[in-house]
């Protein structure tokens, strides 16, 4: 029997949540799909250590009843240290055989329809390259509500233009279905034990090589927020050097001039981060604060000749603009002003924030 569709879903110290998780996956609808999921065990605690966690425990309690619906792939290792969730996905991918690949954090609930609406939207789309998303509610409801109502409510223009912000891929990761032929293409995620954001080198992977993106607009995941999350491992700055990198490679490098939109901290950041030739394409900043603004300038401090940039009122602004001012945090003041000067995303400005 030939596997439509793998499950992966790689695990450590989750107990807690598995067995929720399991009755999400008992719910799916099959109809005519064939299923497996591939679990991989990433050193989760044994039982009988002093950390003890139970997740092979509950593994096996549910493996009859998962074996009633999927195949059943398990592999991995206990009591050693982990080797990140990179490593663990790819060996979750490497130990299974389905023709596309549903990725499922362990402590996520999938809704009924998420395999089935997925799977026939890979089908009908008949297009390998193409990662396939949704939309998703959050447990506890109303935790990370900003970043939530910004990936539930993305154009599908926005998909592509909005990709180099803080909040990460604009498809999250958790909701991610795709062919095993693109996963292996691309090479799959990076492995890097620990401090990695390993779903967004592959999702600018997946944009650099081609690949399209396509989010299903219903709620097919509960996406959990909790204080253990793999998430709140990663730090700031590696997120930030990933994205600079992003942005000048597809946007920057490619620009005669550019103006920053922001002459505070995230502004001179942004500034700071930038390649030295690319330094030299920004020919001011712009602001909304009159304190900003009559400072007059920005000096570089690092570079030889001190740069003086000039500091200008937005409304003087020219295109292309990199905008370092975060959404939904101005009482609507900085999008009131955008809107007024009838920009184009993706073509006249692009977010950075």
């Amino acid at each position: 029997m030939s596997i439509d569709v793998s499950i992966i879903m790689p695990v450590r110290n989750a107990a807690q949540w598995l067995n929720e998780t399991f009755e999400s996956l008992m719910k799916q609808i099959i109809e005519n799909i064939n299923i497996e999921l591939s679990i991989y065990n990433d050193g989760s605690s044994a039982s009988g250590s002093s950390l003890r966690d139970e997740t092979l425990n509950i593994i096996e309690q549910w493996r009859k009843q998962l074996e009633l619906k999927y195949k059943l792939i398990v592999h991995g290792y206990e009591n050693e240290e982990a080797r990140g969730v990179g490593y663990g996905k790819n060996r979750a991918v490497q130990y299974s055989s389905g023709r596309f690949l549903c990725f499922q954090d362990a402590d996520d609930l999938m809704c009924p329809n998420r395999i089935h609406r997925q799977y026939h939207v890979a089908i009908n789309e008949k297009d390998d390259a193409i990662l396939i998303g949704s939309k998703y509610e959050r447990i506890p409801e109303g935790s990370t509500d900003r970043y939530t109502q910004w990936a539930n409510n993305l154009t599908e223009e926005q998909l592509y233009t909005q990709i180099y912000l803080a909040h990460g891929p604009t498809l999250i990761m958790p909701t991610w279905f795709c062919s095993r032929s693109w996963f292996d293409r691309l090479g799959g995620f990076d492995e890097i034990a620990k401090g990695h954001c390993e779903d967004l080198t592959f999702f600018f992977k997946h944009l650099r090589n081609g690949g399209r993106l396509y989010r299903v607009n219903e709620i097919l995941l509960y996406y959990r927020y909790h204080s253990e999350a793999t998430t709140f491992s990663v730090h700031e700055d590696v997120i930030w050097s990933v994205r600079i990198q992003e942005i000048q490679l597809n946007i920057i490098n490619n620009l005669e001039k550019l103006t920053i939109w922001n002459a505070g901290k995230q502004g001179r950041k942004f500034y700071r981060s930038l390649n030295d030739i690319n330094k030299h394409k920004v020919i001011c900043f712009c602001d909304m604060d009159p304190k900003k603004i009559s400072k007059g300038f920005y000096t570089d401090e690092l570079s030889q000749d001190k740069r003086r940039i000039p500091v200008i009122h937005f409304t003087q602004a020219i295109p292309p603009i990199i905008i370092c001012v975060k959404l939904g945090l101005t009482n609507n003041d900085f999008e009131t002003n955008l809107s007024s000067m009838n920009l184009r995303e993706g073509i006249d400005y692009w977010l950075f924030s």
